[in-house]
């Protein structure tokens, strides 16, 4: 149905005309069951939105029929004919696939059920619950009076006792604040703190205890990450063809939620910042800048301004106020009161501002630097102009036809609007007039003094600055090509009204005034929800960035009022309301429950008991790194780290280097968050990698052999209890006791054997050939191997050295100073040959040379590939033992557009041979990553120690 009204077009038809049989029906609906309900939101709606509406809805009313409103079941056989294609009538969907079987089933079902239509509040044009006001109701009424502990509990409490359920027992003190101190930090409280708990017996005892935690600053690195997974919070833009996709200065956005977090900054300040800091009084502090990375650190969709924007109205709609808003990009929302010019008009508002990165350390690191900085640009500014004005004047030379040859050629090497390379400037440089070159090298001269004598480099903001405001226009469909009426920049209708003014600038402090205003019905509920959650393993509402029709509406909605008006007569405090939860009998409920209960209640609903929830990623990670002794927790913030290959570090997982397009695997292993967009809430998977990751990770191995070493005792037994002790805060069972001591006092017969494997003859690296001797003069190996590519560091293009990067079959060259070498050391001496084909894949750039180099011979065979591929064959090579074969690759002028593929095999041409049995070394059949360490193996004690890492009462909170 989507392009019908095309086709009707090409006919000379009139829909109306076509379609006379099913004009809409104004015939009121009896009230569907709830079956029927189920029905038609599972299989008849979805058809309709996907397939039907584009041409038979509000907007666009073909053959008078809307299929967004109730139609009559003749009405509705006529479209089971239609989609059929029966009755020598077009098909419909026209000009798309037919539908699926199962779908024309069930559209034929409900036809013959007499097309109900359920008309439910939410919809369009009702009223939403999440949008009625926000009213502190009192808590209920109970029976079982001496259990609440908070007026929370009534309301969980009053539930409960309408069930016929009671609520599960208190958990001992040692569980409960192991799950606190795993919920407020991310970290086991220790054994010395649980003891300490369970020695003081006063009455204020628990309250004490929940409020160090809050203060400890590990609260702030927890609750940081608990916020990246809203911001889609990553280091890098994602797929951004050769542009550099590094955010470099990502992580002053994660310091500064972590200070944020530790200042229990209120709520509504909190999210103010991170839309409109820079339009905000700040003084001196710059810092609060960094703030406005929840906007600007999200992808970048190859530089697509619409994409862009998108995502900041998704993950700002969506992480603060729980409305799929981007949903009304093409047209009005199907299921929420939210209509296309309320999307277009939060698009002009974001649109209204420029990224910049400003300075945010303090004064007397930053004014140094700025004024030095001021210096270098205003030179590097002129230097640029100056090198653009006689380039023109260089071309006009050519237009006049004045110009030698040689002087067009080098012209014709770049684009009118490009500046040229530092090769072409210094061939075009004789040309230029006398004045400018002199004055060109007093520049040169003095920006690299200036390069020289940089003071200490401060800290900067992936920030926003607010620009003219722009005026708001829906685009039809989304199509930016087709715009249609005006769209006001200010707040969603369905919260602020349809009168409401528009916004008299770009708008971001506007809009964060209107998603802080107390009346506003969303905000407080949206985060007493997020919290909830935290602390309960499940949300009220259980679809936490969804409070539309299409999520869940909340088990106990007075209970989240309650929560929300609290937070909000409590200063926007979320320590506060963290506190009360924490201290709640509802939350002190012990895990365990009975066959009965769990029948009646399994997805625990009521909150009859606490949810057993497994460590997190980044939890998991940081107990192994304490469990061991190895966690260093020296100071807060800091530049983003590896977490698990070769050096990584031993700071907390926060402070990881998240790569938004090429994630490790770990990180999906273990349910990490998509910083692609917006997460909810993560994913819970129980699979066997992640025990696989457990038993044979370096990290894991490293951490049982740390946990191993630090324990002491005076025999095995002492010793067991010390590691009970340590990793789970209690002393072991008889039983459990005695397992141990069986298992280790036995004979070792099961200690690993491990040998070295290497790379055999290849060796990767980058470096420069002596065109003079024809040799290679600089060979430097690549030292990290990341996503199956050796590189010189862990991101690509590396700060410093570019573009080098080789793979299985092929790679990347650098600059003219950092040319890719794959290099082959012979283990034989004999004759061999050279085999293979070097192909420059693209479709633009000048190409790559290939060269093979032999360590005593010098060049052997060159050729270039340019958006084509050459033959590489050398046929007959004498070697020697530790004789080096170089297969070098270059990027001629320039680097852009130099991917290439160059596998190369290396086979033995003669008969006489010593030293090796095979025939040939092939580069893509023998490609790998660095040799493994020679691994010493675990000790008894250590894979012991590695054992009780791996059980469910170290990787569960409860």
């Amino acid at each position: 149905m989507q392009r019908l009204a095309v086709t009707l077009a090409a006919l000379g038809l009139a829909a109306g005309a076509l379609l006379p049989a099913i004009s809409q029906d104004k015939t009121p609906k009896v009230a569907p069951s709830p079956e029927v309900i189920q029905q038609f939101e599972t299989h008849i709606r979805p058809t309709f939105v996907a397939s039907c509406l584009g041409c038979h809805s509000k907007e666009n009313t073909l053959g008078n029929l809307r299929l967004d409103a109730p139609i009559t079941a003749a009405q509705a056989a006529e479209i089971v004919k239609r989609i059929r294609g029966e009755g020598g009538k077009p098909r419909m969907p026209q000009g798309n696939a037919a539908l699926a079987p199962e779908k024309i089933a069930a559209m034929e079902s409900w036809a013959k059920a007499g097309a109900p239509w359920p008309v439910l509040k939410g919809m369009v044009g009702g009223k939403l619950w999440s949008l009625e006001p926000v009213k502190k109701p009192a808590p209920p009424t109970v029976v079982l009076k001496a259990w609440p502990r908070s007026s929370l509990d009534n309301f969980i409490l009053a539930k409960l006792e309408a069930a016929k359920f009671k609520p599960a027992a208190f958990a001992d003190r040692r569980t409960l604040l192991r799950r606190a101190s795993y919920e407020l930090t991310g970290l086991s409280p220790g054994v010395e703190e649980v003891r300490a708990f369970i020695a003081d017996k006063s009455p204020d005892a628990w309250p004490k205890a929940v409020d160090k935690l809050l203060a400890s600053p590990r609260y702030g690195e927890r609750m940081a990450r608990f916020w990246m997974d809203i911001a889609r919070y990553a280091d890098t833009k994602g797929y951004v063809f050769t542009d550099d996709r590094n955010y470099y200065h990502a992580y002053t956005y994660r310091d500064w939620l972590i200070q944020a977090f530790n200042d229990d900054m209120p709520y509504d300040q909190f999210l103010t910042y991170q839309l409109a800091a820079d339009r905000m009084e700040v003084g001196e502090d710059r810092r609060h800048l960094s703030a406005l990375g929840y906007l600007t650190l999200g992808r970048r969709f190859i530089n697509n301004t619409h994409d862009i924007l998108d995502d900041r109205i998704d993950v700002t709609m969506r992480g603060m106020q729980a409305m799929t808003v981007a949903c009304a990009r093409c047209h009005d929302h199907k299921f929420d009161p939210i209509p296309t010019k309320d999307y277009y008009g939060l698009y002009a508002i974001f649109a209204s501002s420029n990224e910049n990165q400003p300075v945010i350390s303090k004064k007397e690191i930053r004014e140094p630097y700025e004024a030095h900085d001021g210096k270098f640009q205003a030179a590097k500014n002129e230097r640029e102009e100056l090198i653009r004005s006689e380039v023109r004047r260089l071309r006009e030379t050519v237009k006049a036809k004045t110009a030698t040859p040689e002087l067009q050629k080098i012209l014709q090497g770049f684009r009118e609007n490009e500046q040229p390379n530092d090769k072409q400037r210094s061939e075009l440089l004789p040309s230029f007039e006398p004045a400018r070159r002199d004055r060109l090298a007093e520049l040169d001269k003095t920006m690299e003094e200036l390069k020289k004598s940089y003071p200490p480099t401060p800290e900067f903001a992936h920030a926003m600055t607010e620009g003219a405001p722009r005026p708001g226009v829906v685009f039809k469909r989304g199509n930016p090509g087709s715009p249609g009426d005006p769209a006001p920049r200010h707040f969603l209708t369905c919260v602020e009204g349809e009168t409401q003014p528009e916004f008299p600038t770009g708008g971001r402090l506007e809009l964060a005034k209107a998603i802080t205003d107390k009346k506003n019905p969303l905000t407080a509920r949206v985060i007493a929800n997020r919290l909830w959650l935290l602390h309960f393993g499940t949300g009220i509402v259980r679809t936490p960035s969804d409070f539309g029709r299409q999520g869940e509406k909340p088990t106990h909605p007075e209970l989240l009022d309650w929560l929300a008006s609290t937070l909000m007569e409590d200063g926007w405090s979320l320590k506060k309301l963290q506190r009360r939860m924490l201290l709640s009998a509802t939350w002190m409920q012990s895990s365990d429950t009975t066959e009965a209960v769990f029948l009646k209640d399994p997805e625990n609903r009521l909150y009859g008991r606490q949810s057993r929830r497994r460590l997190e990623l980044e939890q998991l990670r940081d107990s192994l790194l304490q469990a061991a002794g190895t966690l260093d927790t020296s100071k807060l913030g800091g530049k983003s780290e590896e977490l698990w290959m070769g050096n990584y570090t031993k700071r907390r997982a926060v402070y990881g280097f998240i790569e938004r397009q090429n994630l490790p695997g770990i990180f999906k292993t273990l349910d990490f968050a998509t910083p692609d967009a917006t997460s909810p809430q993560r994913f819970k998977t129980i699979v066997p990698q992640q025990a696989l990751f457990l038993m044979n990770s370096p990290l894991a191995a490293d951490q049982a052999r740390a946990l191993a070493k630090g324990i002491t005792g005076k025999d095995e037994t002492e010793k067991v209890v010390a590691l009970y002790q340590k990793l789970f805060e209690r002393a072991p069972s008889k039983e459990e006791l005695n397992l141990a001591l069986n298992y280790l006092v036995a004979p070792d017969k099961a200690a690993l054997k491990l040998e070295a494997q290497g790379n055999g003859p290849w060796r990767y690296g980058w470096g420069l050939v002596d065109d003079t001797l024809g040799k290679i003069s600089v060979f430097n190996e690549f030292k990290a191997f990341v996503d199956s590519q050796w590189r010189v560091g862990s991101v690509l293009p590396d700060p410093v050295h570019g573009w080098p990067m080789l793979s299985r079959d092929g790679g990347h060259p650098g600059d003219s100073k950092h040319m890719v070498i794959r290099r082959w050391v012979s283990p034989l001496e004999g004759t061999v040959r050279v085999s293979g084909t070097l192909n420059h894949p693209g479709t633009v750039g000048d190409g790559v040379r290939g060269r093979v180099v032999h360590s005593r011979s010098g060049v052997l065979g060159e050729w270039v590939a340019q958006k084509s591929q050459a033959e590489t064959k050398v046929n007959t090579i004498e070697v020697k033992r530790g004789d080096t074969l170089d297969f070098v690759v270059d990027c001629r002028a320039n680097e852009n557009t130099d991917s290439f593929a160059w596998a190369p095999s290396v086979t033995i041409a003669g008969t006489k041979v010593v030293g090796s049995k095979r025939q040939a070394w092939k580069a893509e059949a023998d490609f790998g990553g660095p040799p493994p360490a020679a691994a010493t193996p675990l000790s008894k004690w250590e894979r012991y120690a590695q054992a009780l890492m791996l059980t469910n009462e170290f990787l569960y909170v409860d």
